[in-house]
């Protein structure tokens, strides 16, 4: 059975005849006709024709996002709360369909896409649905006959675009936080992975959302992304993806002077002192580097090891790596699939080139026939000025580089442009509270990593980003700052 008669049923039928855009409750085409062909990183074959939305399409989708604005905030916190925790109910009960889609779409085994993807993306959003009947402002001390108060108020139409590598996840912790506030939303997903997004309408609609309050615009992102971020009624964009890419979304945005949200790349370090727990310690580089295929914004895949404990973490990651196993992302005992494109699996071969890699046991790395694959890498002997060692690689690779003393780990952790997270194992208590306020990320893990929770906010520091994803401080970045001022007797000029 292909990919594409393994999603049939899964999906929206419209979709599958290249309707992929939702604009004002109902699917179409793009406008000019134009497609483009999603492939399924499993075994390269063809899924179906997606829309290539452009600027017509952006405009009518804004359009519709406009128009539903002003009832979608006026029905109150309450009312958004019932439809999202609705929402959530459908995303629980759609768990088959979703998970389905984001294996044969990203690749992502399936065993982290089922029922316990659907479960942690309909926690999220009953999070912010807990929030939105709570949205407050303040009241100022004033002279007598004199009010003081500030409210917070929706922008109005936000632009959410989002990446390829967790496509239900990034979807929602947009979505959620930005609908809980009642503002309307044009969606842009990845165009390498459409797919789970064609089902959320549908769950949406079900749930009791209003038309016109959630769009999406399938397209590349110099066309539909692009249109979208220059367009004067799109108050605000939320973005994730790479650095270079946020960088161009800030400078257009800037154009139009409105704000940004951006959840950039990361080149995160994960310290190993000598006196921590070695053996947890190489589960959680193992772990951080290889899951998701190593696609994963805070992964701390720059390992930095004391030195003289460095040949027992080397030995542990190497037997923990063996063990996982390396495959077919719709079997559910896999636990590493192939990455997202051939491009990125291209890229992942340019940036590794020349790499000498650490000896490796793999037979646990069995690729599907014509899928987009990449073995497994950590390296210990490189120049630590090389595109390996600098740049993201978002693929499955690990480098390992050795200190001596504290001051100098702290400075190799920061030796970096970006500042997304980081772990630091130690025993020590006090060695963990100087890395808590020595390294430069917007989440530091002590003795573990990728611990979070809708409630914990993320945020990236240098050139990982502007603004806040998860936690309260979330929805208020997607509303603005209203005061007003009241005499309750008459107001005298000063010239008269």
């Amino acid at each position: 059975m292909s990919m594409l008669e393994k999603l049939r049923g899964h999906l929206p039928e419209p979709c599958l005849e290249g309707k992929t855009i939702w604009t004002d409750g109902e699917w179409r085409s793009a406008r000019h006709g134009s497609t483009f062909t999603n492939v399924s990183p499993i075994d390269g074959s063809r899924l179906f024709d997606v829309a290539r939305g452009m600027g017509e399409d952006v405009d009518a989708a804004v359009a519709s996002a406009r128009a539903a604005a002003p009832a979608w905030h006026a029905i109150g916190g309450a009312a958004r709360a019932r439809v999202l925790r609705a929402f959530a109910a459908e995303i629980r009960g759609a768990s088959a369909s979703l998970g389905l889609a984001e294996t044969i779409d990203a690749g992502r085994p399936i065993a982290l896409t089922g029922a316990s993807g659907a479960q942690r993306a309909a926690d999220l959003v009953e999070f912010y649905a807990g929030l939105a009947d709570k949205i407050s402002g303040r009241v100022y001390d004033m002279p007598a006959g004199q009010s003081a108060s500030m409210v917070r108020e929706p922008y109005g139409v936000i632009a959410a675009i989002t990446p390829w590598n967790y496509p239900l996840a990034n979807a929602l912790t947009k979505l959620a936080p930005i609908l809980a506030c009642g503002n309307t939303v044009v969606l842009k997903p990845a165009e390498q992975t459409p797919v789970v997004t064609t089902i959320l309408p549908e769950l949406l609609r079900r749930a009791g959302l209003p038309k016109g309050v959630v769009n999406v615009v399938t397209g590349l992102g110099q066309e539909a992304g692009a249109a979208l971020v220059s367009h004067r009624d799109v108050a605000k964009v939320s973005f994730t993806g790479s650095t270079q890419t946020g960088r161009r979304i800030a400078a257009l945005a800037g154009e139009h002077l409105k704000g940004v949200v951006l959840e950039l790349g990361g080149k995160s370090a994960l310290i190993v002192f000598d006196d921590a727990d070695i053996d947890r310690a190489a589960d959680a580089a193992v772990f951080t580097s290889f899951m998701n295929q190593g696609q994963t914004c805070t992964s701390c895949n720059r390992i930095i090891v004391q030195r003289n404990v460095l040949d027992e973490f080397l030995t542990r990651c190497r037997a923990k790596l063996a063990k996982i196993r390396f495959g077919d992302p719709l079997d559910p005992m896999t636990q590493v699939g192939p990455v997202v494109s051939k491009q990125q699996m291209e890229r992942i071969t340019r940036l590794t080139d020349g790499v000498v890699p650490v000896p490796l046991d793999l037979d646990c790395f069995r690729p599907t026939d014509g899928g987009y694959f990449v073995k497994p890498l950590i390296a210990v002997d490189f120049d630590p000025e090389s595109a390996f060692a600098r740049t993201e690689i978002f693929g499955p690779a690990m480098s390992i580089r050795t200190f001596d003393d504290d001051a100098e780990a702290f400075r190799l952790a920061n030796d970096t442009e970006y500042g997304l997270a980081g772990s630091c194992w130690t025993s020590s208590l006090a060695r963990a509270e100087v890395a808590k306020s020595s390294v430069q990320a917007g989440v530091i893990w002590i003795n573990c990593v990728h611990v979070l929770t809708p409630a914990v906010p993320v945020s990236g520091h240098k050139s990982s980003g502007i603004g806040i994803e998860y936690g309260v401080d979330a929805i208020e970045q997607y509303m603005r700052v209203k005061s007003v001022v009241t005499l309750a007797g008459g107001w005298t000029s000063p010239f008269a």
